[in-house]
């Protein structure tokens, strides 16, 4: 959904309101009303993080965080999050990511993160009476997470940074 929300505008920058979509499209809603925030009946959240990068030279790369959560929205609407673009150095991003060190200037990568965290989560509510989900994945955010699914890929050209 990333790389083709885009296609049949003339400008491919993503926007914070497309994340939200994404964000909500992506996600396993069992309801089909706003249910699945706040109170969160099967006690998990859902969230989509994004790491993106781009190389300027060697030692500086362009920084953008991304995100869209159930947690921090009330509808659809409001789950689309960018922080500001920030320069970060070879070693920050090699801390963060290895695979987010790019071979040369102007490239960029993008690391996904479908997440699926605890809030008061019962394995009952779900179904889940033999597997126990365990706590203790770690995203990249350094976060623990119940699911977390990980994607790192070269996005299309002009999709980011991400946009009001």
């Amino acid at each position: 959904m990333i790389q083709h929300v885009t296609n049949k505008r003339t400008d491919k920058r993503l926007t914070k309101k497309d994340i939200a979509r994404i964000t909500h499209a992506s996600g396993l809603n069992f309801f089909h009303t706003n249910a699945m925030y706040d109170p969160w009946p099967f006690g998990i959240y859902y969230l989509i993080d994004c790491f993106y990068v781009k190389r300027i030279n060697s030692n500086s790369y362009q920084f953008q965080e991304i995100w869209g959560s159930t947690v921090s929205a009330r509808t659809p609407n409001d789950m689309g999050r960018a922080a500001s673009v920030t320069t970060r150095t070879l070693a920050q991003v090699q801390a963060m990511c290895p695979d987010l060190v790019c071979d040369k200037d102007g490239d960029e990568r993008l690391i996904v993160e479908a997440i699926y965290r605890n809030r008061n989560f019962n394995k009952s509510k779900l179904g889940f009476f033999l597997l126990e989900p365990k706590n203790n994945t770690k995203g990249t955010d350094g976060n623990n997470a119940l699911f977390l699914y990980k994607l790192v890929i070269v996005p299309k050209p002009g999709l980011f940074p991400v946009t009001e």
